[in-house]
């Protein structure tokens, strides 16, 4: 390529421009495409409208199990209580990682049912597997709900509060990251919804009046 004085002058030069400045367009359209893989233009149908619809209803619904699934973790109380407890059934899997364990806190009328999802790899070495007794710690507080601690019948230590905190933040941190992956998908096929479905078709509709 030339770049004297005069062939810059020249016609030819302006239109070696003109098609560098629309190659350059057409690569930056396409690194939107591969971002955004949506046809320039493209209006969305009906049907592919409800599709994306029902797949974030499907989303909502999973989000919701998901935030269902979030242990809350109160502060650690001043004074814990030792209370009653009864494995009320075996052990079950509750991921690839982690089980949940089964107790019956009290034994009155106050008495509630309360699980644990503990780590596979230290739920081997316990014996959670049959009905046995044993005793928990848990805040002064009745209406606080959460075991801080799991000891057998001679109050020997089978479960500490550290093990307790670390499998609910372990758990927490997994459904987090799943429900930021579900809300970046929601946003996503909002962006389509939008674009193809409202946008696009607002924009169609004002070429074909200017063409009347």
């Amino acid at each position: 390529m030339c770049f004297c004085a005069d062939c810059i002058k020249s016609s030819n030069c302006k239109e070696v421009g003109g098609c560098l400045k629309s190659k350059l367009a057409l690569e930056d359209q396409g690194v939107r495409n591969k971002i955004f893989p949506v046809p320039v233009g493209y209006v969305s149908s009906a049907f592919e409208i409800v599709f994306c619809v029902i797949v974030l209803l499907l989303y909502l619904v999973f989000s919701l199990y998901i935030y269902s699934r979030l242990i809350e973790v109160p502060p650690v109380p001043d004074k814990l209580v030792m209370k009653d407890a009864f494995v009320y059934r075996g052990h079950s899997q509750a991921s690839k990682t982690t089980s949940f364990l089964y107790l019956r806190v009290g034994t009155d009328d106050a008495a509630y049912k309360y699980i644990i999802e503990a780590s596979n790899r230290d739920v081997m070495y316990t014996d959670f597997d049959k009905s046995r007794r044993l005793w928990v710690a848990v805040d002064t507080d009745q209406s606080k709900k959460f075991v801080w601690g799991v000891y057998d019948e001679d109050y020997g230590l089978l479960i500490s509060r550290q093990d307790i905190l670390r499998w609910a933040s372990s758990v927490n941190i997994d459904n987090y990251f799943v429900l930021s992956l579900l809300f970046i998908s929601s946003l996503y096929f909002l962006y389509i919804v939008f674009l193809t479905g409202v946008w696009n078709r607002c924009a169609a509709k004002r070429m074909a009046c200017e063409n009347k």
